[in-house]
C-alpha cells in the first residue's frame, strides 16, 4: 500500500515503542465496573496480527450516494440505524418519526431545519437531536451532506451547553464529488399545504402512513408545556467542550459523551500524536467518524490512514489505538459512535461511486482557557 512520507514516518515513530500499555473496558458499570482490565504487551503484537470475518475496511459513504436527497443505511442493529445523506434544496416532504429518535451530525454545507419546536440552522461540526414524534424537514446548501442516526431507544442523556469551553465554527468543501443542483421544484415551501410522513420503527418497504397539513400548523407550533415556551430539540457544536487534548491518560480525560441512549453513545476526540494506549472494548463496537486532520488508525487487523469524510469500525475485542498525522499536527477532530449492541454492515464497504475528499477551513472565535496555557507553555 502506497504510504504518503509524513504516513510513513509516522508508522516509523510508531514501531519505535516495543511495548505499550493496553486497558480493557467494558459497557458503562454494567454487569461489572467500567475498568476490566489493565496488560502490559508488545506492542508490534497489537498491529496487523488478526484476521476476522467481522472485519471491515475503512470507507467513505458519502461517496456512496447514487442521488440527490438520498439516505444510506451504513450500520444497523436492533436499536440502531447509522446512515449518510445528502439533502439538496427541500425534502419533499416532513417526517415525523414515531417511536424512535434521529440525530443528525451536519459533516459538510448547512442545512435548514424546521420542526415544531421552531427552526434550527445546522454548520458542519453540529449534532442535533430530534425527539421521538416531532415532525421536521430539512433543506440543504452548499452541498449538504450529514450522518443521522436513528435510534428505537430514547436519547436520555444530552450534555449542556454550559460545558462549552471554546466558540469554532467550519466550513468544510467537498472535492471530487457530484454536481447535484437544486431544482426549482426542491425550493423551499413556507406555506400552504404540505405532506408529512409517518415512520414507524418495524415499517417494511412497501408500508407508508402520508399525512397532508398546513405548514402553518407544523413549523414552530410546539412547546414543552401548554401554552409554555421551550424546545425538546436539543443542537450542540460537538468540538467546543474539551478541557484537554484527549488520550493522554490523565484523570482528566478531556472529553465526554455528547448524547448517549441505554445502549449507544456519542462522543467527539480532539488528539494529538499517539494515544496513550492501546484500548480493547469487551461489550461495546465503536465507529469513528473523521471530520478534520489525518490520522492513522492502529488495530490487530491493520495500519491504515484515514483522512476527513472516511469511517473505520472496530468490532467486539479488537484492540487498537490512533496516531494524528504526521504527530505534532493539532488538526485532529473525530466524532465516534459506540454501541452495546453489535453493528451490521448491510452496505458493501469496497464500492464507491465517486473518489471525492474534504477540505476543512476553521475560524476560532473563542479560544479554550485550557488552550492559552497550552500554548503559554510551549
Amino acid at each position: 500500500m502506497f504510504r504518503r512520507p509524513e504516513t510513513k514516518a509516522t508508522e516509523e515513530k510508531v514501531y519505535k515503542q516495543e511495548r505499550i500499555g493496553e486497558f480493557m473496558t467494558t459497557w458503562k458499570d454494567f454487569p461489572r465496573p467500567g475498568l476490566a482490565a489493565w496488560a502490559e504487551r508488545k506492542k508490534a503484537g497489537l498491529m496487523g496480527t488478526a484476521k476476522s470475518t467481522h472485519y471491515i475496511p475503512r470507507f467513505r459513504p458519502f461517496d456512496m450516494l447514487s442521488t440527490p436527497n438520498q439516505s444510506l443505511v451504513i450500520l444497523e442493529n436492533e436499536n440502531h440505524h447509522i446512515g449518510v445523506e445528502s439533502v439538496v434544496g427541500a425534502q419533499d416532504s416532513f417526517h415525523r418519526f414515531i417511536d424512535s429518535d434521529m440525530v443528525y451530525f451536519q459533516f459538510c454545507g448547512n442545512t435548514t431545519v424546521e420542526t415544531e419546536f421552531g427552526i434550527y440552522e445546522m454548520e458542519p461540526g453540529e449534532v442535533i437531536l430530534i425527539p421521538g414524534g416531532i415532525s421536521h424537514r430539512s433543506i440543504g446548501r452548499d452541498d449538504s451532506l450529514r450522518y443521522f442516526c436513528r435510534s428505537h431507544e430514547a436519547v436520555d442523556y444530552v450534555m449542556g451547553e454550559d460545558q462549552y469551553t471554546s466558540q469554532t465554527s467550519f466550513v468544510v468543501k467537498r472535492i471530487g464529488g457530484p454536481d447535484w443542483n437544486v431544482a426549482q421544484s426542491a425550493q423551499p415551501t413556507a406555506n400552504g399545504r404540505v405532506i408529512e410522513k409517518m415512520h414507524f420503527w418495524d415499517d417494511g418497504p412497501d408500508d407508508y402512513t402520508l399525512v397532508e397539513r398546513d405548514y402553518d400548523s407544523i413549523v414552530g407550533v410546539a412547546g414543552l408545556r401548554r401554552g409554555q415556551p421551550g424546545s425538546a430539540v436539543r443542537k450542540l457544536r460537538a468540538f467546543d467542550h474539551f478541557t484537554a487534548i484527549v488520550g493522554k491518560g490523565r484523570e482528566d480525560a478531556g472529553t465526554q459523551p455528547l448524547m448517549e441512549s441505554a445502549s449507544m453513545r456519542i462522543r467527539t476526540y480532539n488528539m494529538q500524536d499517539e494515544q496513550f494506549a492501546f484500548h480493547r472494548a469487551l461489550r461495546s463496537e465503536e465507529v469513528r467518524i473523521q471530520f478534520r486532520g489525518d490520522a492513522l488508525d492502529m488495530s490487530e487487523f491493520e495500519n491504515v490512514e484515514v483522512s476527513p469524510g472516511e469511517v473505520t469500525i472496530i468490532p467486539l475485542g479488537i484492540s487498537h489505538s490512533v496516531i494524528s498525522i504526521p504527530p505534532e499536527d493539532e488538526n485532529f477532530l473525530r466524532l465516534n459512535f459506540y454501541s452495546k449492541l453489535r453493528w451490521r454492515v448491510p452496505i458493501d464497504p469496497t464500492k464507491h461511486l465517486f473518489d471525492s475528499r474534504f477540505e476543512v477551513t476553521t475560524t476560532v472565535h473563542k479560544q479554550a482557557e485550557w488552550r492559552k496555557k497550552l500554548a503559554a507553555a510551549g
